[in-house]
């Protein structure tokens, strides 16, 4: 999962739309568009700004959009172990495997 994924995961689970999330963040709707398919990167800032409308805190966030290919070859079984179940646990999201 990347970060666009789980800022419309989050948003969903919050259920906002993007319109909603757009307003409450002060931004257009077509930026949330773009972060959450991936066709821009939020800043920081924009990412912190989410995580006080979500009402979580930004590792939060950042945690839910680590993949397992972010890892090298050898630390994947810790990434199995660890932090895939806690990112579906924040997320509420169903392992698909």
């Amino acid at each position: 999962m990347d970060i666009g994924q789980a800022i419309r995961t989050m948003r969903i689970k919050q259920g906002m739309t993007q319109s909603q999330l757009a307003e409450l963040c002060g931004m257009s709707f077509q930026a949330i568009s773009n972060y959450e398919t991936g066709k821009a990167l939020p800043p920081k800032s924009i990412i912190e700004l989410m995580c006080k409308v979500f009402g979580v805190p930004t590792s939060y966030l950042l945690m839910a959009s680590i993949e397992e290919g972010d890892f090298p070859e050898e630390k994947r079984v810790l990434y199995r172990a660890l932090l895939e179940p806690l990112r579906n646990e924040l997320l509420e999201v169903k392992n698909k495997k």
